[in-house]
Protein backbone atom coordinates (compact mmCIF):
# COMPACT_ATOMS: atom_id res chain seq x y z
CA UNK A 1 0.00 0.00 0.00
CA UNK A 2 1.15 3.46 -0.56
CA UNK A 3 1.99 5.65 2.44
CA UNK A 4 -0.45 8.38 0.92
CA UNK A 5 -3.93 8.72 0.60
CA UNK A 6 -4.94 7.79 -2.87
CA UNK A 7 -6.86 9.80 -5.87
CA UNK A 8 -10.09 7.93 -6.39
CA UNK A 9 -9.98 6.27 -9.48
CA UNK A 10 -9.87 8.30 -12.50
CA UNK A 11 -13.60 9.60 -13.21
CA UNK A 12 -15.32 7.91 -9.87
CA UNK A 13 -15.79 10.59 -7.66
CA UNK A 14 -18.53 11.46 -4.98
CA UNK A 15 -19.22 14.42 -6.96
CA UNK A 16 -19.81 12.72 -10.45
CA UNK A 17 -23.46 12.55 -11.54
CA UNK A 18 -22.76 9.03 -12.56
CA UNK A 19 -21.30 7.99 -9.29
CA UNK A 20 -24.07 9.44 -7.77
CA UNK A 21 -27.24 7.86 -9.11
CA UNK A 22 -24.86 4.39 -8.76
CA UNK A 23 -22.21 4.07 -6.71
CA UNK A 24 -21.22 0.44 -7.25
CA UNK A 25 -18.26 0.76 -9.62
CA UNK A 26 -17.09 3.49 -7.75
CA UNK A 27 -17.58 0.83 -4.86
CA UNK A 28 -15.55 -2.27 -6.77
CA UNK A 29 -12.39 0.14 -7.82
CA UNK A 30 -11.90 1.04 -4.13
CA UNK A 31 -12.37 -2.23 -2.56
CA UNK A 32 -10.11 -3.67 -5.11
CA UNK A 33 -7.27 -1.11 -4.86
CA UNK A 34 -6.58 -2.48 -1.63
CA UNK A 35 -5.83 1.10 0.04
CA UNK A 36 -7.49 2.10 2.98
CA UNK A 37 -8.77 5.47 2.04
CA UNK A 38 -9.09 7.94 -1.00
CA UNK A 39 -8.51 11.17 -2.12
CA UNK A 40 -12.19 12.56 -3.17
CA UNK A 41 -10.82 16.05 -3.77
CA UNK A 42 -13.40 18.78 -2.46
CA UNK A 43 -14.97 15.96 -0.06
CA UNK A 44 -12.01 15.32 1.53
CA UNK A 45 -10.44 11.48 1.96
CA UNK A 46 -12.91 8.65 1.81
CA UNK A 47 -13.15 5.60 3.88
CA UNK A 48 -15.40 2.61 2.30
CA UNK A 49 -13.69 -0.80 4.07
CA UNK A 50 -15.82 -2.48 6.35
CA UNK A 51 -12.83 -3.33 8.62
CA UNK A 52 -11.38 0.46 8.46
CA UNK A 53 -15.23 1.81 9.10
CA UNK A 54 -15.51 -0.39 11.86
CA UNK A 55 -12.09 0.94 13.30
CA UNK A 56 -12.50 4.49 12.71
CA UNK A 57 -15.90 4.78 13.96
CA UNK A 58 -14.70 4.44 17.60
CA UNK A 59 -11.42 6.61 17.13
CA UNK A 60 -13.80 9.69 18.51
CA UNK A 61 -10.82 11.30 19.66
CA UNK A 62 -8.77 11.26 16.10
CA UNK A 63 -11.62 11.17 13.91
CA UNK A 64 -14.59 13.85 15.47
CA UNK A 65 -18.03 14.06 14.61
CA UNK A 66 -17.95 17.41 15.34
CA UNK A 67 -17.30 18.00 11.49
CA UNK A 68 -18.58 22.11 11.20
CA UNK A 69 -16.43 22.58 13.89
CA UNK A 70 -17.09 23.63 17.69
CA UNK A 71 -19.77 26.13 15.93
CA UNK A 72 -22.08 23.56 15.05
CA UNK A 73 -23.86 22.47 12.13
CA UNK A 74 -25.14 25.27 9.74
CA UNK A 75 -27.19 23.80 7.32
CA UNK A 76 -25.86 24.55 4.68
CA UNK A 77 -24.21 21.49 2.63
CA UNK A 78 -20.94 20.88 2.98
CA UNK A 79 -19.71 22.39 -0.45
CA UNK A 80 -16.24 24.09 -0.21
CA UNK A 81 -17.97 26.65 -2.54
CA UNK A 82 -17.91 30.45 -0.93
CA UNK A 83 -20.92 31.37 0.42
CA UNK A 84 -22.25 34.04 -1.32
CA UNK A 85 -23.57 37.67 0.84
CA UNK A 86 -27.29 36.51 0.33
CA UNK A 87 -26.39 33.00 2.05
CA UNK A 88 -24.43 35.12 4.95
CA UNK A 89 -26.96 37.84 5.44
CA UNK A 90 -30.23 35.24 5.52
CA UNK A 91 -27.80 33.06 7.90
CA UNK A 92 -27.39 35.77 10.35
CA UNK A 93 -31.11 35.67 11.13
CA UNK A 94 -31.25 32.20 11.65
CA UNK A 95 -31.10 30.93 15.89
CA UNK A 96 -27.41 29.32 15.90
CA UNK A 97 -27.50 25.46 16.35
CA UNK A 98 -25.14 23.97 18.85
CA UNK A 99 -23.17 20.26 17.62
CA UNK A 100 -25.94 17.14 19.74
CA UNK A 101 -26.25 13.84 18.70
CA UNK A 102 -24.62 12.45 15.26
CA UNK A 103 -22.34 16.13 15.17
CA UNK A 104 -21.18 15.33 18.60
CA UNK A 105 -18.17 13.22 20.27
CA UNK A 106 -18.84 11.22 23.10
CA UNK A 107 -19.23 11.39 26.15
CA UNK A 108 -21.94 14.43 25.57
CA UNK A 109 -22.99 12.41 22.82
CA UNK A 110 -23.34 9.20 24.80
CA UNK A 111 -25.57 11.26 27.35
CA UNK A 112 -27.63 12.77 24.70
CA UNK A 113 -28.19 9.58 23.31
CA UNK A 114 -29.43 8.20 26.43
CA UNK A 115 -32.20 10.30 26.68
CA UNK A 116 -33.63 9.73 23.12
CA UNK A 117 -33.13 5.84 23.32
CA UNK A 118 -35.76 6.19 26.01
CA UNK A 119 -38.50 7.30 23.46
CA UNK A 120 -37.07 5.51 20.43
CA UNK A 121 -36.20 1.55 22.43
CA UNK A 122 -37.34 -1.39 21.28
CA UNK A 123 -40.21 -1.27 23.00
CA UNK A 124 -41.47 1.50 22.61
CA UNK A 125 -41.44 0.96 19.20
CA UNK A 126 -43.24 -2.07 19.77
CA UNK A 127 -45.87 -0.42 21.11
CA UNK A 128 -46.50 1.59 18.32
CA UNK A 129 -46.95 -0.80 15.96
CA UNK A 130 -50.92 -1.00 15.73
CA UNK A 131 -50.84 2.75 15.24
CA UNK A 132 -48.09 2.27 12.38
CA UNK A 133 -50.05 -0.57 10.89
CA UNK A 134 -53.54 1.41 11.15
CA UNK A 135 -51.77 4.14 9.29
CA UNK A 136 -50.66 2.05 6.56
CA UNK A 137 -53.88 0.49 5.85
CA UNK A 138 -55.44 4.00 5.65
CA UNK A 139 -52.89 4.79 3.12
CA UNK A 140 -53.25 1.81 1.31
CA UNK A 141 -57.00 2.68 1.33
CA UNK A 142 -56.33 6.16 -0.16
CA UNK A 143 -55.08 4.01 -3.73
CA UNK A 144 -56.18 0.50 -3.49
CA UNK A 145 -59.17 1.57 -5.94
CA UNK A 146 -57.16 3.46 -8.61
CA UNK A 147 -55.00 0.34 -9.30
CA UNK A 148 -52.21 3.02 -9.38
CA UNK A 149 -50.28 5.54 -7.59
CA UNK A 150 -46.86 7.36 -7.50
CA UNK A 151 -45.56 5.12 -4.37
CA UNK A 152 -43.61 7.90 -2.72
CA UNK A 153 -46.10 10.38 -2.57
CA UNK A 154 -48.91 7.86 -1.43
CA UNK A 155 -46.99 5.51 0.79
CA UNK A 156 -42.80 5.51 1.13
CA UNK A 157 -43.22 9.23 1.94
CA UNK A 158 -46.47 10.04 4.40
CA UNK A 159 -45.83 6.72 6.50
CA UNK A 160 -42.34 7.40 7.91
CA UNK A 161 -43.01 11.18 8.10
CA UNK A 162 -46.30 10.48 10.41
CA UNK A 163 -44.57 8.34 12.58
CA UNK A 164 -41.98 10.43 13.60
CA UNK A 165 -43.80 13.57 14.05
CA UNK A 166 -46.14 10.91 15.99
CA UNK A 167 -42.92 9.85 18.40
CA UNK A 168 -41.88 13.31 18.77
CA UNK A 169 -44.98 14.91 19.46
CA UNK A 170 -45.06 17.23 16.88
CA UNK A 171 -48.89 17.74 15.15
CA UNK A 172 -48.92 19.67 11.99
CA UNK A 173 -48.70 20.04 8.25
CA UNK A 174 -46.74 16.89 7.46
CA UNK A 175 -46.08 17.23 3.61
CA UNK A 176 -44.26 20.67 5.57
CA UNK A 177 -42.63 18.87 7.94
CA UNK A 178 -41.07 16.14 5.13
CA UNK A 179 -40.31 19.01 2.99
CA UNK A 180 -38.02 20.73 5.75
CA UNK A 181 -36.91 17.21 6.53
CA UNK A 182 -35.69 16.46 3.21
CA UNK A 183 -34.19 20.17 2.74
CA UNK A 184 -32.48 19.81 6.33
CA UNK A 185 -30.64 16.57 5.74
CA UNK A 186 -29.31 18.37 2.22
CA UNK A 187 -28.04 21.29 4.70
CA UNK A 188 -26.68 18.71 6.84
CA UNK A 189 -24.83 16.36 4.03
CA UNK A 190 -24.88 16.71 0.42
CA UNK A 191 -22.72 19.17 -1.52
CA UNK A 192 -24.78 22.03 -2.89
CA UNK A 193 -24.54 25.75 -4.64
CA UNK A 194 -25.68 28.97 -3.20
CA UNK A 195 -28.81 28.49 -4.73
CA UNK A 196 -29.44 25.62 -2.87
CA UNK A 197 -28.23 27.10 0.51
CA UNK A 198 -30.91 29.68 0.32
CA UNK A 199 -33.61 27.04 -0.32
CA UNK A 200 -32.52 24.66 2.54
CA UNK A 201 -31.46 27.84 5.13
CA UNK A 202 -35.17 29.10 4.47
CA UNK A 203 -36.78 25.85 5.31
CA UNK A 204 -34.36 25.37 8.43
CA UNK A 205 -35.51 28.98 9.56
CA UNK A 206 -39.36 27.98 9.04
CA UNK A 207 -38.75 25.02 10.87
CA UNK A 208 -36.80 26.60 14.10
CA UNK A 209 -39.32 28.96 14.15
CA UNK A 210 -42.23 25.69 14.39
CA UNK A 211 -40.23 23.92 16.43
CA UNK A 212 -39.05 26.68 19.38
CA UNK A 213 -42.83 27.51 20.84
CA UNK A 214 -43.24 23.62 20.86
CA UNK A 215 -39.90 23.48 23.02
CA UNK A 216 -41.68 26.22 24.99
CA UNK A 217 -44.79 24.34 25.83
CA UNK A 218 -42.98 21.31 26.55
CA UNK A 219 -41.14 22.85 29.04
CA UNK A 220 -44.20 24.59 30.40
CA UNK A 221 -46.33 21.35 30.51
CA UNK A 222 -44.43 18.20 29.67
CA UNK A 223 -45.98 15.40 27.81
CA UNK A 224 -45.13 11.67 27.01
CA UNK A 225 -43.09 11.84 23.75
CA UNK A 226 -39.32 12.38 22.26
CA UNK A 227 -39.52 16.24 22.53
CA UNK A 228 -40.35 16.44 25.80
CA UNK A 229 -38.09 13.79 27.00
CA UNK A 230 -35.30 15.53 25.50
CA UNK A 231 -36.38 19.04 26.51
CA UNK A 232 -36.79 17.94 30.36
CA UNK A 233 -34.22 15.11 30.69
CA UNK A 234 -30.64 16.42 32.16
CA UNK A 235 -27.69 15.29 31.42
CA UNK A 236 -24.42 15.14 33.80
CA UNK A 237 -21.47 17.28 32.28
CA UNK A 238 -19.14 15.98 35.29
CA UNK A 239 -16.12 16.09 33.39
CA UNK A 240 -17.19 19.11 30.68
CA UNK A 241 -17.50 22.55 31.23
CA UNK A 242 -18.47 23.49 27.13
CA UNK A 243 -20.81 26.17 28.39
CA UNK A 244 -19.42 28.74 30.94
CA UNK A 245 -21.29 27.52 33.59
CA UNK A 246 -20.56 25.30 36.66
CA UNK A 247 -19.92 21.45 35.85
CA UNK A 248 -23.01 19.08 36.95
CA UNK A 249 -26.88 18.09 35.53
CA UNK A 250 -28.15 20.67 33.24
CA UNK A 251 -30.71 20.65 30.23
CA UNK A 252 -29.93 20.68 26.87
CA UNK A 253 -29.69 24.24 25.41
CA UNK A 254 -31.83 25.96 23.01
CA UNK A 255 -29.75 25.09 20.32
CA UNK A 256 -28.49 21.59 21.13
CA UNK A 257 -32.52 21.12 21.06
CA UNK A 258 -32.84 22.77 17.41
CA UNK A 259 -29.96 20.84 16.27
CA UNK A 260 -31.15 16.98 18.34
CA UNK A 261 -34.62 17.74 16.39
CA UNK A 262 -33.66 18.39 13.18
CA UNK A 263 -31.45 15.80 13.02
CA UNK A 264 -34.06 13.08 14.18
CA UNK A 265 -36.93 14.23 12.34
CA UNK A 266 -35.54 14.11 8.98
CA UNK A 267 -33.55 10.51 10.39
CA UNK A 268 -36.70 9.83 11.47
CA UNK A 269 -38.35 9.35 7.55
CA UNK A 270 -36.16 10.78 4.78
CA UNK A 271 -34.26 7.63 4.83
CA UNK A 272 -37.42 5.16 5.86
CA UNK A 273 -38.74 6.61 2.62
CA UNK A 274 -35.53 5.79 0.43
CA UNK A 275 -35.32 2.51 1.84
CA UNK A 276 -38.70 1.64 1.11
CA UNK A 277 -38.66 2.84 -2.40
CA UNK A 278 -35.32 1.21 -2.87
CA UNK A 279 -36.53 -2.41 -1.51
CA UNK A 280 -39.75 -2.17 -3.94
CA UNK A 281 -38.02 -1.93 -7.08
CA UNK A 282 -35.89 -4.66 -6.05
CA UNK A 283 -38.74 -6.64 -6.15
CA UNK A 284 -40.84 -5.56 -9.21
CA UNK A 285 -37.50 -6.39 -10.86
CA UNK A 286 -37.51 -9.82 -9.51
CA UNK A 287 -41.36 -10.99 -9.04
CA UNK A 288 -40.25 -14.36 -7.86
CA UNK A 289 -38.62 -12.70 -4.71
CA UNK A 290 -41.77 -10.34 -4.08
CA UNK A 291 -43.88 -13.66 -4.31
CA UNK A 292 -41.80 -15.17 -1.79
CA UNK A 293 -41.94 -12.39 0.96
CA UNK A 294 -45.68 -12.16 0.18
CA UNK A 295 -46.17 -15.96 0.52
CA UNK A 296 -43.32 -15.60 3.95
CA UNK A 297 -43.79 -12.22 5.56
CA UNK A 298 -41.04 -13.76 7.60
CA UNK A 299 -38.99 -12.72 5.27
CA UNK A 300 -39.69 -9.02 4.97
CA UNK A 301 -36.64 -8.75 7.39
CA UNK A 302 -34.04 -10.19 5.30
CA UNK A 303 -35.30 -8.07 2.29
CA UNK A 304 -34.87 -4.66 4.32
CA UNK A 305 -31.48 -5.43 5.58
CA UNK A 306 -30.62 -6.66 2.39
CA UNK A 307 -31.92 -3.97 0.37
CA UNK A 308 -29.74 -1.75 3.31
CA UNK A 309 -26.85 -3.37 2.44
CA UNK A 310 -26.76 -3.06 -1.44
CA UNK A 311 -28.54 0.39 -1.52
CA UNK A 312 -27.84 2.23 1.98
CA UNK A 313 -30.36 5.01 1.97
CA UNK A 314 -27.64 7.35 3.60
CA UNK A 315 -24.41 6.59 1.93
CA UNK A 316 -22.30 8.56 4.22
CA UNK A 317 -21.81 10.52 7.24
CA UNK A 318 -18.67 12.86 7.86
CA UNK A 319 -15.53 12.86 10.49
CA UNK A 320 -13.14 15.22 10.14
CA UNK A 321 -9.67 14.20 11.13
CA UNK A 322 -8.39 16.23 14.18
CA UNK A 323 -4.50 15.38 13.90
CA UNK A 324 -2.56 13.57 11.42
CA UNK A 325 -3.99 9.40 11.00
CA UNK A 326 -3.33 6.54 8.83
CA UNK A 327 -5.79 4.19 7.87
CA UNK A 328 -4.76 0.76 6.37
CA UNK A 329 -1.60 2.26 5.17
CA UNK A 330 -2.82 5.50 4.00
CA UNK A 331 -1.93 8.94 5.60
CA UNK A 332 -5.08 10.65 5.80
CA UNK A 333 -4.14 14.92 7.25
CA UNK A 334 -5.10 16.71 10.07
CA UNK A 335 -7.97 18.59 9.43
CA UNK A 336 -9.25 16.82 6.47
CA UNK A 337 -13.04 15.93 5.70
CA UNK A 338 -13.54 12.36 6.09
CA UNK A 339 -16.43 10.88 4.03
CA UNK A 340 -17.31 7.74 6.14
CA UNK A 341 -18.99 5.35 3.11
CA UNK A 342 -21.65 3.16 4.92
CA UNK A 343 -22.80 2.15 1.84
CA UNK A 344 -19.26 1.24 0.70
CA UNK A 345 -19.23 -1.00 3.31
CA UNK A 346 -21.92 -3.35 2.35
CA UNK A 347 -20.03 -3.87 -1.06
CA UNK A 348 -16.68 -5.02 0.72
CA UNK A 349 -15.97 -8.32 -1.16
CA UNK A 350 -14.21 -9.07 2.19
CA UNK A 351 -17.50 -9.42 3.79
CA UNK A 352 -19.87 -9.91 1.34
CA UNK A 353 -19.59 -12.42 -1.88
CA UNK A 354 -20.93 -10.68 -4.88
CA UNK A 355 -21.56 -7.62 -3.23
CA UNK A 356 -23.82 -6.18 -6.34
CA UNK A 357 -26.11 -8.98 -6.31
CA UNK A 358 -29.61 -9.26 -4.42
CA UNK A 359 -29.95 -11.98 -2.54
CA UNK A 360 -32.29 -11.89 1.02
CA UNK A 361 -30.57 -15.44 1.90
CA UNK A 362 -27.38 -13.75 2.35
CA UNK A 363 -26.26 -15.61 5.62
CA UNK A 364 -24.40 -12.79 6.92
CA UNK A 365 -26.39 -9.69 5.92
CA UNK A 366 -26.71 -8.19 9.16
CA UNK A 367 -23.13 -7.58 9.15
CA UNK A 368 -24.05 -4.66 6.98
CA UNK A 369 -23.17 -0.90 8.40
CA UNK A 370 -25.84 1.05 6.96
CA UNK A 371 -27.38 2.62 10.22
CA UNK A 372 -23.79 3.23 11.34
CA UNK A 373 -21.51 1.88 13.91
CA UNK A 374 -20.63 2.27 17.34
CA UNK A 375 -20.80 4.92 19.30
CA UNK A 376 -23.17 6.95 16.39
CA UNK A 377 -25.41 3.82 15.43
CA UNK A 378 -28.46 5.50 13.95
CA UNK A 379 -30.93 6.09 17.63
CA UNK A 380 -34.11 5.88 14.84
CA UNK A 381 -33.16 1.77 14.19
CA UNK A 382 -36.12 0.52 15.93
CA UNK A 383 -38.66 2.55 14.22
CA UNK A 384 -36.96 2.91 10.55
CA UNK A 385 -36.52 -1.06 11.08
CA UNK A 386 -40.63 -1.53 12.54
CA UNK A 387 -42.11 1.20 9.55
CA UNK A 388 -40.69 -0.31 6.35
CA UNK A 389 -41.34 -3.92 8.01
CA UNK A 390 -44.78 -3.39 8.34
CA UNK A 391 -45.01 -0.82 5.04
CA UNK A 392 -44.38 -3.94 3.09
CA UNK A 393 -46.64 -6.11 5.24
CA UNK A 394 -49.60 -4.05 4.89
CA UNK A 395 -48.90 -3.82 0.92
CA UNK A 396 -48.26 -6.92 0.13
CA UNK A 397 -51.10 -8.10 2.23
CA UNK A 398 -53.41 -6.01 0.23
CA UNK A 399 -52.65 -5.52 -3.25
CA UNK A 400 -51.22 -8.02 -6.01
CA UNK A 401 -49.07 -8.01 -9.28
CA UNK A 402 -47.37 -4.68 -7.95
CA UNK A 403 -45.24 -3.27 -11.44
CA UNK A 404 -44.16 -0.31 -12.95
CA UNK A 405 -47.00 1.70 -14.21
CA UNK A 406 -47.31 1.83 -18.23
CA UNK A 407 -44.18 3.98 -20.14
CA UNK A 408 -42.71 4.34 -16.32
CA UNK A 409 -38.56 3.72 -16.23
CA UNK A 410 -37.50 4.27 -12.70
CA UNK A 411 -34.52 6.42 -12.52
CA UNK A 412 -32.17 7.22 -9.81
CA UNK A 413 -31.46 10.42 -8.51
CA UNK A 414 -28.15 12.23 -8.64
CA UNK A 415 -27.36 13.18 -5.38
CA UNK A 416 -25.16 12.55 -2.49
CA UNK A 417 -24.47 11.21 0.12
CA UNK A 418 -28.20 9.45 -0.42
CA UNK A 419 -29.41 6.59 -2.55
CA UNK A 420 -32.82 7.17 -3.76
CA UNK A 421 -35.06 7.44 -7.11
CA UNK A 422 -36.39 10.26 -8.71
CA UNK A 423 -40.14 8.93 -8.56
CA UNK A 424 -41.77 5.37 -8.74
CA UNK A 425 -45.35 5.49 -10.60
CA UNK A 426 -46.63 1.58 -10.43
CA UNK A 427 -50.15 0.06 -10.98
CA UNK A 428 -51.11 -3.55 -9.26
CA UNK A 429 -54.18 -6.16 -9.01
CA UNK A 430 -56.36 -5.67 -5.68
CA UNK A 431 -56.22 -8.53 -3.77
CA UNK A 432 -59.43 -10.13 -2.88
Amino acid sequence: MSADAQAAPTGLTPLNPEVQRCPYDWYAAMHASGEGAFDAGPLGYVIAGHAELSQVTFDTGGFSSEFYGPEGPQLAGVSPEPWSTEVQEFWATIPKLKNALFSCDPPTQTRQKAIANKSMNIARVRKMEPTIRAEANTLVDSFIEDGRCNFYTAYAEPLPVIMIATMLGMDGDRELFKKWSDDIADGYLAPMDNTRRMEVLRSAKAFIEDLMPRIEARRANPTDDLLSALVNSTIDEEDEQKFGEMAGPRHLTDGELLCAVSQLLPAGNHTTTNLIGNLLIELIERPEVMADLRANPELIPAAIDESLRKDSPLRATYRVCTKDAEVSGTKIPAGALVPMMWGGAGHDPEVFENPQEFDIHRPNVKKHLAFGYGPHVCVGMPLARAVSRIAFEVLLERVDNIRYAAGFTPTRAAQFPFSAYEGLEIEFDKRT
